[in-house]
């Protein structure tokens, strides 16, 4: 049976970091270890995963590693990648929760191509799939609850080779995922320079290599929780900005360059920022 290491980063959520782990522990799937990555938390977090790591019966699963101070979520989640120990490596937030059949379903996914002939590469683009991701199901503030992708949505933006649309926009949840860990020595760890959309510029360079798989069943359930990147906007439009400058080329090669920056500005300009942001944009497009 195929093994998976889940990585949890964390910093400063003691106060709902219980039920993000205790959902992993209850996952019907028991071939894991949870990687808890914490951040260089001032709080007690660690107090809270030790104590569910000695009193779950499965809490023989969890290691805890401290890192010496506070450098972003990517850093953690590149710490947790080289710490794995296992072939697939997946993704929990510590504000989020997995339905309990969450990994049982999708490693089934995985066993599937592990036992069929083509060991999952497509015969019409010779990609192999190496990423498999569900919609989420996401809490806003005033309760209400959107699912992401839209069921509306073309399947062919939601898998295959989605190069190209993930050059515009990202629709794939960190927690949703399940990937190769081979397919990282390839596509490179999660860049460290992002403090903010690096999760989409980590999936946009692994669906440049590989094929995308889409479970079309919500399995994951996000809070939109103030810290995050709606209420980031400054760092929000930076990575934006950083981000074009980096897939520049790409953008250029699929004619799409003038669009997504124009998809930037105007938002910019909705907002009222459209001076500081053009600056930062400049800022990047010469300097990378």
């Amino acid at each position: 049976m195929n093994h998976v290491s889940i990585i949890i980063p964390t910093y400063n959520r003691a106060n709902v970091i219980e039920n993000s782990i205790q959902s992993i522990l209850n996952q019907t799937y028991h071939e894991y270890e949870l990687l808890i990555i914490d951040d260089g938390s001032t709080d007690n977090t660690e107090d809270v995963v030790n104590s569910l790591a000695s009193t779950s019966t499965a809490g023989n699963r969890i290691r805890y590693i401290k890192m010496p101070e506070n450098k972003g979520v990517a850093v953690a989640r590149n710490e947790g990648i080289r710490q794995a120990h296992y072939d697939y490596i997946a993704f929990q937030d510590s504000d989020d929760y997995w339905k309990p059949d969450k990994l049982e379903k999708q490693m089934a996914y995985f066993t599937g191509i592990s036992s069929g002939s083509d060991s999952g590469t497509s015969t019409t683009t010779g990609l192999k799939t190496a990423l498999l991701y569900c919609p989420y199901e996401c809490q806003k503030q005033d309760s209400s609850t959107i699912l992401v992708p839209d069921k509306n949505m073309p399947l062919s933006e939601k898998q295959g080779n989605i190069y190209e649309y993930m050059l515009r926009r990202n629709t794939i949840g960190t927690p949703c995922v399940i990937l190769r860990k081979e397919c990282i020595e390839k596509a490179g760890l999660f860049n460290e320079n992002l403090r903010c959309l690096e999760d989409w510029e980590f999936f946009l360079r692994i669906s440049k290599h590989y094929e995308i798989a889409f479970q079309d069943e919500p399995l994951v359930k996000v809070n939109l929780s103030t810290d995050g990147v709606s209420h980031n906007i400054s760092g929000y439009y930076e990575a934006r900005c950083h981000m074009l400058a980096l897939h520049k080329n790409a953008l250029l090669k699929y004619g799409i360059f003038e669009d997504v920056t124009n998809d930037i500005l105007e938002s910019a300009q909705q907002l009222g920022i459209l001076q500081q942001v053009s600056q930062i944009m400049q800022y990047y497009l010469l300097n990378n």
